[in-house]
């Protein structure tokens, strides 16, 4: 085989790994590039006007949405972003922000507990309450917002035979069939 076809041979994978990396992220790298070097959330949360105009990648789920006159606000609960910038569910919070933009979004798809994960900029702080207690929320003027796919459950794996081993996914009453009865209730 020629050195020109091996070399070819070994530079496809290396393209393809190359091109399913860059595809990882919803934002393009310019944007990404932007807010390296971003500060904590912890630090933005103590002294947001610090660093006010700074940009910042922030993500979380989505706690409140309302409708102003000059676009809609988003109360956000922070969470950490994995590789491909979306919010990983959990306990540990970093506490919630405010999203602000100048479009008006629809309040039915951006509705409690959707995951998003935002670029933009710090304006300052913004009082306000959970509960009773006060409350100073960093406010971020959104640039880009990308709303995640809801998860969606399989029904496949709620059927008690798969659970039980009683056939594999795909299978449903087949092939598994001769060897163990369906489940059947009285």
């Amino acid at each position: 085989m020629s050195p020109l076809l091996m070399r070819r041979r070994r530079l496809i994978p290396l393209l393809l790994l190359a091109l399913l990396l860059a595809a990882c992220s919803p934002f393009p790298s310019e944007l990404k590039k932007q807010v390296q070097g971003q500060p904590s959330f912890a630090a933005l949360r103590s002294k947001p006007s610090v660093y006010r105009h700074r940009p910042v990648m922030l993500g979380g789920t989505i706690l409140y949405a309302k409708q102003r006159n000059r676009g809609t606000y988003l109360e956000v609960l922070e969470e950490e972003l994995n590789a491909y910038d979306r919010p990983i569910p959990s306990d540990k919070t970093g506490g919630r922000f405010l999203v602000g933009t100048s479009s008006l979004l629809d309040l039915n798809v951006y509705g409690r507990g959707r995951e998003i994960t935002i670029i933009g900029q710090v304006v300052g702080a913004q009082p306000g309450r959970i509960g009773e207690r006060p409350y100073t929320y960093p406010l971020i003027a959104a640039t880009d917002i990308h709303l995640w796919r809801e998860h969606v459950e399989d029904d496949h794996w709620k059927d008690p035979r798969v659970e039980w081993g009683w056939g594999h996914p795909g299978m449903d009453w087949g092939m598994g069939w001769p060897m163990m009865p369906p489940m059947t209730f009285w």
